[in-house]
C-alpha cells in the first residue's frame, strides 16, 4: 500500500451523516484518478455501504485503545497494515472532546503516524470550544502537526485561531454538499401541506429521558395545536432508532423513516418524500434538506449546527436548545411564519451556499492532497 492516500473518518458506524461523507470523500479521490482507500470500524459493513472502496481496518492501527483492549483481553495484536503515504482526517465533527476518550483516540492515531513518518491532513472538520486543559492540548497538537488544516464553518476557523494561532487555516465544506446527484431520489413525492420531517437526536447527550420529554412536548404540540403531520426520521441506528420508536409509541405516530445503509446511499433523499419542511437536530438532516431544496428549521444541540446556520445565512432559522419547550414551540410558529413570508429569498440563499460550497469543497480537498510531500 506504500504511496498511498488513504482517508480516516466515522466511517463503518452506519451514521447516515458520516457514511454520507464517506462516499463524498470517495468521490472526490475517484474523480483525480486515486483508488478511494478508507479506514472503517466495521469494514464488511462498510463494503456493503460503498463496494467501490478498498476498506481498511481501524484495528490495525495500535492507537493507545488498541492497545489496551489487546492486553486486557489477552489479544495478540493485529498485524500491522501496510503504512500507507499519508493520511486525511475527515469531514465532520471528529474532533470533539465529549467523551474526551474520543479526542484521545484520534491524538493517538495521529500520533502514532507521525512517529513512522506519514504525514496527516485535516479536511472540512468543525471544532468545538474544549472543555478542559487536556482537551485544549489534545486539539493544538492535532492542529499543529497536520500538513493542512481545513475548517466547514467560519465558527470553526474561530476556535482553531483561539487554540493555535500560529498557522494558517482554511474555509471548506461540508463534501456532503457535492452529491446533490447521488442522494436526491429518482422519483420525486409531491410535498404534502403540513407533513414534517423531525430528524431529532438523544439530548442531551447524558440525559435522554429529558430530551425524550422535550420533544415529546413539541411533537404534540405541533400536531394538536399547530395542525402539522411529523414524519420521524432516524439518521444514527446507534442512538436516534430506539429514541424515535418511544416517540412514536408515546404520540401513537404511524411512522419512523431509517435508510438501510447495506443498500447503498443512492437516493437516501427519499427519507424526506413528501415533506414540505425539515425540522433538524442532526447536522446532516439539514444538509440533506439544502441539498433537496426543503426548507428547515434548525435545532441546535452544538456548534456544528449553529456554524451552518450562520454561514448559510439564516440563523434567525436556527434555535440554541436548552429545554425550553414554550420557546421552542414559538421558535416553530415563527419560523414557519418566516418560510412562508420570504420562501422565495429563502430557496435562493440554500441555492447559493450548495453551489459556493460544492466548489469550495472539492477545491479545498485537492489543495489538502497538494498539502502532503510529493515523495
Amino acid at each position: 500500500m506504500t504511496g498511498t492516500i488513504a482517508i480516516m473518518g466515522g466511517f463503518g458506524g452506519g451514521n447516515l451523516g458520516d457514511e454520507f461523507i464517506g462516499l463524498a470523500e470517495a468521490r472526490f479521490l475517484d474523480d483525480r484518478g486515486i483508488e478511494p482507500v478508507m479506514y472503517s470500524f466495521d469494514p464488511l459493513l462498510s463494503q456493503h455501504i460503498q463496494p467501490g472502496v478498498r476498506w481498511l481496518d481501524y484495528r490495525g492501527v495500535p492507537d493507545y485503545f488498541q492497545r489496551i483492549r489487546n492486553l486486557v483481553r489477552g489479544n495478540r495484536p493485529r498485524e500491522i497494515q501496510e503504512m500507507p503515504r499519508s493520511i486525511v482526517i475527515g469531514a465532520g465533527g471528529m474532533l470533539y472532546d465529549q467523551p474526551i476518550t474520543h479526542l484521545l483516540g484520534w491524538h493517538s492515531r495521529t500520533l502514532y503516524f507521525r512517529r513512522r513518518k506519514v504525514p496527516y491532513a485535516l479536511f472540512a472538520n468543525s471544532l468545538r470550544r474544549p472543555r478542559s486543559r487536556l482537551a485544549a492540548y489534545l486539539l493544538r497538537e492535532l492542529l499543529r502537526h497536520a500538513s493542512s488544516v481545513s475548517l466547514r464553518d467560519r465558527l470553526s476557523l474561530e476556535i482553531a485561531r483561539e487554540l493555535w494561532p500560529g498557522r494558517e487555516y482554511f474555509l471548506a465544506r461540508d463534501p456532503v454538499l457535492a452529491l446533490g446527484d447521488v442522494l436526491v431520489p429518482d422519483n420525486e413525492v409531491s410535498a404534502v401541506s403540513g407533513r414534517i420531517a423531525v430528524a431529532p437526536r438523544p439530548w442531551p447527550l447524558l440525559g435522554a429521558d429529558e430530551g425524550l420529554s422535550f420533544w415529546a412536548g413539541l411533537l404534540k404540540d405541533m400536531m394538536e395545536q399547530q395542525g402539522l403531520d411529523p414524519v420521524l426520521v432516524a439518521f444514527d441506528p446507534r442512538m436516534d432508532i430506539q429514541f424515535c420508536n418511544r416517540l412514536a409509541e408515546m404520540l401513537r405516530l404511524q411512522e419512523v423513516r431509517s435508510w438501510d445503509v447495506k443498500k447503498g446511499l443512492a437516493g437516501s433523499g427519499a427519507l424526506f418524500a413528501g415533506c414540505e419542511m425539515v425540522f433538524g437536530m442532526r447536522f446532516h438532516a439539514l444538509i440533506l434538506a439544502l441539498l433537496l431544496e426543503k426548507p428547515m428549521l434548525a435545532f441546535s444541540y452544538d456548534e456544528k449546527v449553529t456554524g451552518l446556520m450562520s454561514d448559510v445565512g439564516l440563523s434567525s432559522l436556527c434555535l440554541e436548545l436548552d429545554g425550553d419547550g414554550v420557546a421552542a414551540r414559538e421558535f416553530i410558529q415563527r419560523g414557519r411564519l418566516r418560510v412562508e413570508r420570504d420562501r422565495s429569498a429563502i430557496l435562493g440563499r440554500m441555492r447559493e451556499y450548495v453551489a459556493e460550497s460544492r466548489a469550495l469543497a472539492s477545491e479545498d480537498f485537492a489543495r489538502t492532497l497538494a498539502s502532503f510531500p510529493s515523495s
